[in-house]
């Protein structure tokens, strides 16, 4: 094949190519510009002062039209909703207590009781919302045990009985809950012995039967037929990242990227320094992948190189261009040393980033990376939902383990233009 120069183009068509070039700098340039974001305290402080924060839910509990949130902390035994007055002032309540919360760290909402208001299921315990929050917030939860939990919960149509079921993972067992048969567990299968992998929502349909199957890192299981019978495993190209600090973790997302009729798989790596982000093609129906690694987002000004850990992942049309984006944030943490050859969760000096990378493209993504916030407040399972109603997707967040003052729950409302 001959060597291809720039001298062996025409002036017209250097001048094209230059043009093009110039174009998608001033484009990226603009989709950065109108990336505004805004941030508000949820909680700061949160109640208790040591580590531990599960959750968050995100729902209208009260029903008045905007989108309230649920965390429980493990020092206090106890479990919140924040009701949401505006995006400044959100109100304390108490939904209740549970010895189980002690280790708790997965939450979601659903309507467990099928009574149509939104009800909170976390680590062993589920909460029944009450009903009549909207003019007695402060009235009590009615709660309940199951036989689950864990690092990772997920509501799922998995039966298609039209309401949403509780998929579970930690560790080892991958299993999902039957809410209209009080919580019936059903196995799916074994990981290996991963520290958390399908929330936030690492649950679709990935060989075009309509049912939804289940990701982990490296394997997906397939719905045998409204979650009955047995789950077939299958591998997907997933990239471990060798002595990481917590095992094997990721946060996945089951999602059409390209446009082209059948779901992909977009991750990140979690709990542990050294994380990127790709998103893995689906080339037919969950037996053929291809990775595609994300650019790891820019080191800005004051901070170090490197990356830490993105425990929060979400896909959204964030920028209303009519493309999938794909959001990440590093957790804020503490650094770990002493444990070599086990790594930090991040490298000591580092800000963490929330960072959205914008796609020009429904059909073949491509993907220009934008910070949206650096330093403390950090991200830790982060939801994303339209808290506003104005029509876009904000993120709602917390901590996990600080490396600032306080423990803190946060909102960052999107005002894209």
């Amino acid at each position: 094949m001959p060597r291809i120069s720039l001298l062996s183009y025409s002036k017209s068509a250097l001048v094209t190519i230059i043009i093009a070039c110039a174009l998608f700098v001033v484009y990226a340039f603009e989709k950065q510009e109108e990336m505004e974001w805004k941030h508000f305290a949820i909680a700061d402080p949160l109640p208790g002062s040591g580590w531990g924060t599960g959750g968050p839910a995100l729902a209208d509990f009260d029903r008045d039209g905007d989108l309230d949130a649920a965390i429980s902390r493990r020092e206090t035994l106890s479990a919140y909703w924040f009701e949401r007055k505006n995006d400044s002032t959100w109100v304390r309540h108490v939904m209740g207590e549970s010895k189980h919360l002690e280790r708790a760290l997965g939450a979601t909402a659903l309507d467990i009781d099928r009574d149509g208001f939104v009800d909170v299921i976390i680590n062993n315990v589920w909460f029944i919302n009450p009903g009549k929050l909207g003019h007695d917030p402060d009235a009590v939860w009615k709660s309940g045990e199951y036989d689950g939990g864990g690092h990772d919960l997920v509501a799922a149509d998995i039966d298609q009985d039209g309401y949403l079921d509780l998929v579970a993972y930690h560790g080892v067992e991958v299993a999902w809950f039957d809410c209209s048969q009080n919580m019936k567990k059903i196995i799916v299968g074994e990981g290996e012995k991963n520290h958390g992998g399908v929330a936030p929502k690492g649950i679709g349909d990935l060989n075009g039967d309509s049912y939804q199957d289940i990701v982990i890192p490296g394997y997906w299981f397939e719905n045998p037929g409204r979650g009955v019978g047995i789950w077939n495993r299958h591998e997907w190209p997933h990239v471990p990242i060798m002595h990481a600090t917590y095992g094997t973790s990721i946060r996945s997302w089951v999602v059409d990227l390209d446009n082209d009729g059948d779901n992909d798989i977009v991750y990140s790596d979690c709990d542990t320094g050294h994380s990127h982000v790709y998103w893995v093609e689906n080339l037919g129906n969950g037996a053929e992948w291809k990775r595609h690694k994300l650019p790891d987002p820019p080191t800005p000004p004051g901070s170090v190189s490197g990356t830490g850990s993105f425990h929060s992942l979400g896909v959204a049309d964030f920028d209303r261009d009519g493309d999938l984006d794909i959001f990440a944030g590093e957790q804020e943490d503490s650094t770990m040393t002493g444990r070599e050859p086990l790594l930090s969760m991040k490298p000591p000096g580092l800000k963490e980033r929330g960072v959205i990378w914008l796609n020009s493209s429904p059909t073949n993504p491509s993907f220009t990376c934008v910070l949206i916030h650096v330093d403390n407040p950090g991200w830790h399972d982060a939801v994303l939902g339209d808290v506003d109603g104005d029509g876009d997707s904000d993120i709602v967040s917390k901590v996990w383990n600080k490396d600032g003052k306080n423990y803190h729950a946060d909102y960052w409302r999107n005002d894209i233009k």
